[in-house]
């Protein structure tokens, strides 16, 4: 399985960063304003009476004060009620402004609306004192004579107006407030949006590939995940996978491997039985010739040998059958301080003959574990023999029960050189491999304490020694 090429730059999640970076970094100098354009534009859409022309509510004071003139030369030689229906009349275009007339005996007439500020006999000084006063004042003044000049004797009419209402002003407008704040949300709603997502993105796509890790499937193995985008994490999502297959290619070459072993083991195993017994009956039949000293040791030493090699023979059918869980044992509730009586009853000869002393303090009371007789049998087999094979110089089998670890536990010892000695008789270890994978079976373990001075091995159940 090949990586794929080094992707391009775009294609990186720094580029991604970078990029919802530089939208930051925009946000302010250029989305600031066109939400600013924004939100007028949807005011205009909303509001188009508002905008795009100016409102003056009764015109310039040059247009008002034509207009109060031509209203008063239109009124030349009227009577007092046709001033009055024109006052009315110039009201309802001025309803802001304050009207009234004084006829020429200086009389205050109609005023629209009643002012008590008003004199209702005017004089002189009072009609001087009022012109003073109006003169580029607020409220905006307009004197005009009623008949268009003086000449008429008519009176004069007055219209007052404040200023405000001449100001240009332009339309009441919605305040741009509302949508701006509007705009400004969406712009970083989007903005936390993006962010968002791409994190999200990143920390999904971390928890699959530790899902992937943590989770092994039904062989025992991770599984492979589906590959994302062709980014960092894609590249890693696509090693793992690789990896993921080469760790399944070596299971299965592994199994092979092993396959192949135990096939070979027990063949090899078969195949070696048949002609050492073939050996052992010849050699039987040269014990009953008559042989020299020396021919007599080497037939000994031969049948040594072939007794060995038929021991590594069991010991490697026991350790394939093991191995491959095809090993039958059938677990019981036995009293295992019989079973090590007749163990060690079966190789008192073997002791003696090696010129090795045993002592074995065993007590009455009987300890019964679960186990398969037949397998501890074994067991006690293989430690005896290692004992003779590679402890016999120390002249020494003590068989006991101690505590040990908070359990009760069967204690196998010697005075050996220890097992960090070289043994003229060592072999390939196979003995306690076996011993421990059938120990591991009953649920047994084994711990070994080995010096100079000897060593000693303690057998006790593994479970009582866990729940501590």
């Amino acid at each position: 399985m090949k990586f794929r090429p080094v992707r391009k730059f775009r294609k990186s999640l720094l580029t991604r960063y970078v990029l919802i970076l530089g939208i930051a970094f925009v946000f302010i100098p250029v989305m600031i304003p066109i939400s600013f354009i924004a939100a007028w534009g949807v005011n205009v859409l909303l509001n188009p009476d508002h905008y795009g022309h100016e409102i003056r509510p009764y015109g310039t004071g040059k247009q008002i004060e034509a207009a109060w003139h031509q209203a008063a030369a239109e009124l030349k030689g009227a009577q007092a009620e046709t001033i009055n229906a024109k006052l009315r009349e110039m009201k309802q275009r001025y309803p802001d402004a304050a009207l009234y007339w004084v006829d020429t005996a200086g009389m205050t007439r109609l005023q629209l609306p009643e002012q008590a500020s008003l004199p209702p006999q005017w004089s002189l000084e009072d009609t001087i004192a009022f012109m003073k006063q109006r003169v580029d004042a607020d409220p905006f003044t307009v004197v005009a004579f009623i008949g268009g000049d003086e000449q008429a004797k008519q009176g004069f009419m007055v219209l007052e107006l404040p200023r405000k209402y001449m100001v240009i002003q332009k339309g009441e407008q919605f305040s741009d407030n509302r949508f701006y704040g509007v705009f400004i949300a969406i712009l970083l709603g989007a903005f936390v949006l993006l962010s968002y997502l791409f994190f999200s993105d990143i920390r999904k796509r971390l928890l699959r590939l530790e899902a992937g890790m943590t989770r092994p499937g039904p062989d025992g193995l991770p599984s492979p995940i589906e590959e994302g985008r062709p980014d960092e994490i894609g590249r890693l999502e696509l090693a793992f996978n690789h990896m993921v297959f080469a760790l399944k290619d070596s299971r299965q070459r592994e199994r092979e491997e092993e396959e192949l072993r135990k096939s070979l083991i027990s063949h090899l195993s078969h195949d070696l039985r048949t002609p050492l017994t073939v050996l052992g009956s010849h050699l039987y039949s040269f014990r009953q010739e008559s042989l020299s000293e020396q021919g007599k040791q080497s037939l000994a030493l031969m049948e040594t040998k072939i007794s060995d090699l038929s021991g590594l023979m069991d010991h490697l059918l026991s350790y394939n059958l093991l191995s491959s869980g095809r090993y039958a044992m059938s677990l019981e509730r036995l009293d295992i301080l019989r079973i090590v009586r007749e163990s060690a009853a079966a190789w008192y000869p073997v002791w003696e003959k090696n010129g090795i002393t045993a002592d074995i303090e065993l007590p009455e009371q009987p300890i019964y574990w679960n186990v398969d007789a037949q397998g501890f049998r074994r067991v006690l087999d293989n430690l005896f023999q290692n004992l003779v094979r590679h402890a016999g110089s120390g002249r020494y089998a003590g068989i006991a029960v101690e505590p040990y670890e908070g359990t009760t536990a069967l204690t196998i010892s010697d005075h050996g050189p220890g097992m960090g000695s070289v043994s003229a008789n060592g072999g390939a270890g196979l003995g306690l491999q076996i011993v421990d994978l059938l120990l591991r079976e009953m649920g047994l373990a084994r711990a070994t304490i080995s010096s100079e001075a000897g060593t000693k091995v303690y057998i006790y159940p593994a479970a009582k020694l866990s729940l501590k």
